[in-house]
């Protein structure tokens, strides 16, 4: 039997007179009279909680006969629930219904509760959902009256007076608040990676059942505690257990019992003055076959890891891949040489790797600036230097390659140089699609 909170609801009065029930000789022949709905029931709240911007009700039926009641059915009076702040919430607004025979088995809130037959000897959910409850986050109760009806009753109908006091266990800063207590989030990291921000995180269902068709997007703004801003649409991207990522996509997860899977989050383009220490966005979840809380699951405040090389050294374009310098040479023609490895720490093959200049400027501490496409040649995997072109090779799992590049004609004057590179591979998407290579010192 699930736990109630009995003082949660109170019947006040029911309309008809009472039914008799057997009591015998007991009473001088006549038979004991009952008209307490506790005759039936044992019933209360249980649970009354605040889930993201929604406030989440449930009201416990068990039934305590051998036999089944057939169309029972709960009745909002007013159409209103009311807080303890004065704060008013009407159904077809921002009040939302459903009901079910198994507390694991929801189908979507409605405007209105659907009729049940509340099983014998068994129980009956009846929940409520307040849309964008008390903003202020300092109600600390409710209060509503509810008409309780259901054949074989002796009254035709009875009502319930409700005061239940308010649970709130969510996270509101450095970490995520779900949209379901089925769901638990948990950030494993947040870091910058290259000119991206990298958010890895868990999601585990707690319930009983599968939880199909969660349909994750991003929505409205990711905000930095500088004040930045990175639209869904442009900046944020999302994957599933180290899947390629989506842009302006849904994507859709399917959650055995006690089944956890790997999220990851890229904003792109975050925050090029590198002194942002946290970050907030909203993600909605969604589902079309069960009944989830609220909509939107909250990033609040997650703290920002910063591990980058920022000078005179090589920024990688991944977590996995470890980019490392080796030295810089001038050749005999007096071009400079940036000797680097690359190491594959993704425990896969990384096939078709590619490294290209691109159409991007390189510079020197002297305000040179060289032209990729006509100032730079690559060479990955000890190939001949190539020039204007991308360079491929395979990289297995755990392994390291040595590559270069070559500056062509690199002022003999300047100490140090800064240029990108990109990379992409076929069967593995980059955080970054960019290598950094930052103020490397020019050895002579």
């Amino acid at each position: 039997m699930l736990a109630l909170l009995v003082c949660g609801l109170c019947v006040t009065s029911c309309s008809k007179d009472d039914e008799e029930k057997d009591g015998g000789g007991k009473n001088g022949g006549k038979k004991e009279q009952k008209n307490d709905l506790n005759d039936y029931f044992d019933y209360g709240s249980y649970r009354c909680e605040r889930v993201g911007a929604n406030l989440i009700i449930e009201l416990m039926f068990n039934n305590k006969m051998n036999k089944a009641f057939n169309n029972a059915q709960l009745a909002l009076t007013d159409r209103t629930i009311t807080d303890n702040l004065g704060n008013k919430y009407y159904l077809n607004g921002a009040v939302f219904l459903a009901n079910s025979t198994d507390i694991n088995a929801w189908s979507n809130y409605k405007d209105n509760w659907q009729s049940l037959n509340i099983p014998a000897e068994g129980y009956a959910i009846y929940a409520i959902k307040i849309l964008n409850f008390d903003p202020t986050n300092k109600a600390a109760k409710i209060s509503f009256n509810l008409e309780f009806s259901a054949s074989g009753l002796s009254g035709d109908h009875y009502v319930l007076s409700a005061e239940i006091p308010i649970d709130d266990y969510r996270v509101m800063e450095k970490g995520i608040q779900t949209n379901d207590t089925a769901l638990t989030y948990k950030i494993t990291n947040c870091e910058r990676v290259g000119t991206v921000l990298q958010i890895d995180y868990t999601i585990t269902n707690n319930s009983d059942i599968e939880l199909g068709n969660l349909t994750f997007l991003p929505i409205d703004y990711a905000k930095d505690d500088l004040g930045n801003s990175y639209y869904c649409r442009g900046n944020i991207d999302i994957t599933f257990n180290d899947g390629l990522y989506k842009r302006d996509a849904n994507f859709v997860l399917r959650l055995k019992p006690s089944e956890t899977a790997n999220g990851r989050i890229r904003i792109r383009d975050f925050d090029s003055k590198n002194k942002a220490k946290n970050i907030s966005f909203p993600l909605q979840c969604s589902s079309n076959v069960y009944a989830l809380s609220d909509n939107v699951v909250r990033f609040l405040t997650i703290p920002i890891k910063d591990n980058r090389i920022i000078y005179d050294g090589i920024q990688t374009p991944d977590l996995k891949i470890d980019v490392e310098l080796i030295g810089t040479e001038i050749d005999e023609d007096g071009n400079l040489i940036v000797n680097y490895s690359i190491q594959n720490n993704t425990g896969e093959t990384l096939s078709n790797f590619t490294v290209d200049g691109g159409m991007m400027w390189i510079t020197d501490n002297l305000s040179n600036k060289y032209y990729s496409r006509d100032k730079m040649a690559i060479s990955i995997n000890n190939s001949d230097y190539v020039r204007d072109a991308a360079v491929q090779t395979t990289i297995p799992a755990g392994a390291s390659i040595p590559a270069s590049v070559a500056i062509i004609g690199f002022d003999s004057k300047a100490s140090n140089t800064t240029f990108n590179l990109e990379v992409s591979c076929k069967n593995y998407e980059f955080a970054d699609n960019l290598i950094h290579f930052i103020t490397i010192p020019v050895q002579r």
